[in-house]
């Protein structure tokens, strides 16, 4: 009979064990999915490419705008201009939209963080250009560093067709003030053209 209620103290130990180490793994991954977090009011988007409007330029084509790539904490950086790297002091003002890669861990948080400073550095030494070699060209080359999704061939193409296919808007109103300039310009052309037949 001792035997028998010493068998039972040790599986209940076992099981109360089983039962700790799970609610610790329960536990943490808690606390990365809430360090993971995106926070709108922060600015500060885990593992996200942002986007924000340029202004005139967004005016005149709605989908082109200034992109940046964010570090595992959130931190937004930036090629804002020629030899400059703006770091958690996004350039053309607050994002207007995202998109959250890394979804399933791919990239450790260290990798991820290396390669983006990786990009920065190296495009910190760079002229900035608007049509090849501009903020699109640097989120790709983080990832490039990374070799996100196992690639090292992104381009800024493939950083405006992520935005445009993926991209979310933090609000209606971003998604509203980014094509409210358009359709005013466009509605007044229209008008100018209509009444001057």
């Amino acid at each position: 009979m001792g035997v028998m209620a010493s068998n039972q103290a040790q599986k209940h130990k076992l099981a109360v064990q089983e039962e700790n180490q799970v609610q610790e793994i329960e536990k943490e991954n808690m606390e990365i999915e809430q360090a993971d977090q995106i926070s709108v009011e922060n600015e500060k988007y885990p593992f996200c490419i942002v986007w924000t409007s340029i202004p005139v330029l967004t005016w005149l084509i709605p989908c082109i705008g200034h992109t940046g790539i964010c570090t595992s904490q959130g931190t937004i950086h930036d090629f804002g201009g020629p030899y400059y790297i703006a770091i958690d002091n996004f350039t053309f003002g607050k994002p207007s939209k995202y998109v959250k890669l890394n979804k399933q861990f791919e990239v450790s948080r260290q990798n991820w963080d290396n390669a983006v400073q990786k990009a920065d550095d190296e495009f910190g030494q760079q002229m900035h250009n608007l049509f090849t070699n501009n903020c699109h060209s640097h989120v790709a080359k983080a990832l490039n560093n990374m070799k996100y999704n196992g690639k090292q061939s992104y381009t800024m193409f493939h950083i405006w067709l992520m935005l445009i296919l993926s991209g979310q808007y933090v609000s209606f109103g971003k998604f509203f003030m980014t094509f409210l300039p358009s359709l005013i310009l466009y509605g007044i052309i229209f008008m100018v053209i209509f009444f001057n037949k």
